[in-house]
């Protein structure tokens, strides 16, 4: 079912099931202090407890649904708790942090909650999926807002209740840029090979239907360092919702080099490792309203993220490519896409994907473009039989149009390098 039929079927849903609560809410923005948004469905209420960082409990009078709601914050999402006690409470690394942040937010509010939802049927784990803010200095004060921008959560983009993501997206991205928060690297205390360069992709689309191709969708890590290995035993990989790959024992990466953790089933073997997830883990971006996206985090075994990719770019997207890099095309008899460096330094490609809609080639490790040099990325062809500059992706049939197709190059977090077209289409 595509997000967007899903929408309608949700707000019909709401119109039909919660006929009350619809006539009895007041309306109003999504996010209190963003009047400029989305509207919603507005009721106050007052909280009886906060459970832990994105989740607390409340009377909300008059929403329609009677006694104490539970509610989940929408568009956040907090590290984990495993004890939810107010005195005892432990957890995962700036879990109980989050809560506290949560609870002070609340008490300064006197317990008074702003909760505004776009659909009121919608839900997450059985809680009721609202916007919050609490009203502090005579204003209501979005909650999301707040702990997204301090680094205390991650942007958790839905399907539903999106009204913050154009916004949480960017605050989530400047949290990360001025290393708040979880972003900051020794929060968690002086972690296993502390300072070691790492960098971090996430292929977030699949060729083609990404339900019926899981492993079309995968993380890659690189270890920067020349000399040293990183062992990885204990850090664990995930997305923005509560999906977790933790490597097993024995992994590490060697020297300048790569490992990949593909969404779908497998044998890990080598550089490759299997999440063992049934469906896909990453949200894909749009380019609307919605605003969605997702992130990629690397963890250590302490809580810190040590690596992370939050896309689409929405701060700071520029990239030392940009401008240095033409594209080319043989759309008829050994098609190929070819890749020209103009600029005066060797670039390394593995950072990068070429894509031809809805196909997506991903570059293996090693491979770079000097000065003055062209590769050719010829789309049928073992890739076992890759050579310096001729590159094969692998692929059955033809996927170039004769009568007009285009072909970009773009950071993995959607940062567009390069772009050519020909015939009808344009880039």
């Amino acid at each position: 079912m595509s997000p967007a039929v899903r929408l309608v079927l949700l707000a019909v849903a709401g119109t039909m099931i919660l006929p009350a609560a619809a006539a009895q809410a007041k309306s109003g923005p999504c996010l209190a202090d963003y009047p400029h948004g989305a509207q919603c469905h507005v009721w106050n209420g007052k909280v009886r407890d906060v459970g832990d960082g994105d989740t607390l409990d409340a009377d909300i009078p008059h929403d329609g649904l009677g006694g104490l709601l539970r509610v989940r914050v929408a568009g956040i999402q907090a590290m984990e708790q495993t004890d939810y006690r107010a005195a005892q409470r432990a957890g995962d690394c700036h879990a109980v942090e989050a809560t506290d942040r949560l609870e002070q937010l609340v008490r300064r509010s006197k317990n008074r909650i702003r909760v505004s939802s776009q659909y009121p049927e919608s839900r997450s784990r059985g809680r009721r999926l609202r916007s919050v803010a609490v009203r502090i200095g005579g204003r209501w004060r979005d909650v999301g807002r707040i702990l997204v921008s301090e680094g205390l959560a991650l942007w958790w983009p839905v399907q539903v209740e999106d009204a913050g993501n154009p916004r949480y997206s960017v605050l989530a991205q400047k949290a990360a840029a001025a290393r708040r928060g979880l972003f900051a690297p020794n929060a968690c205390g002086l972690g296993p090979n502390e300072g070691h360069p790492l960098g971090l992709w996430a292929q977030w689309d699949a060729d083609g239907n990404d339900r019926e191709d899981v492993n079309g969708e995968y993380m890659k890590i690189r270890n920067y360092d020349p000399n040293n290995w990183l062992p990885l035993e204990g850090w664990y990989l995930r997305d923005s919702s509560l999906n977790r790959f933790t490597f097993p024992s024995g992994a590490a990466i060697a020297p300048n080099s790569s490992v990949t953790v593909y969404a779908g089933q497998g044998e890990h073997f080598g550089g490759d490792y299997f999440w063992n997830l049934t469906k896909p883990v990453f949200e894909n971006p749009t380019r609307d309203d919605r605003s969605m996206g997702d992130g990629a985090y690397l963890f250590d075994p302490q809580g810190d993220i040590r690596a992370w990719m939050i896309y689409p770019c929405k701060v700071g997207c520029t990239n030392p490519a940009q401008g240095q890099i033409s594209l080319g095309t043989q759309p008829r008899r050994d098609e190929w896409i070819s890749l020209t460096n103009h600029g005066g330094a060797v670039i390394d490609l593995e950072p990068y994907a070429l894509k031809s809609a809805p196909y997506s080639y991903a570059f293996p490790q090693g491979a770079t473009l000097a000065p003055g040099q062209t590769i050719r990325v010829h789309t049928q062809g073992d890739p076992q039989e890759d050579t310096e500059l001729d590159k094969y992706w692998g692929l059955t049939g033809e996927i170039l149009n004769n009568g007009g197709d285009s072909a970009t190059l773009s950071t993995y977090n959607d940062i567009r390098l390069a772009c050519t077209a020909y015939g009808s289409k344009s880039c």
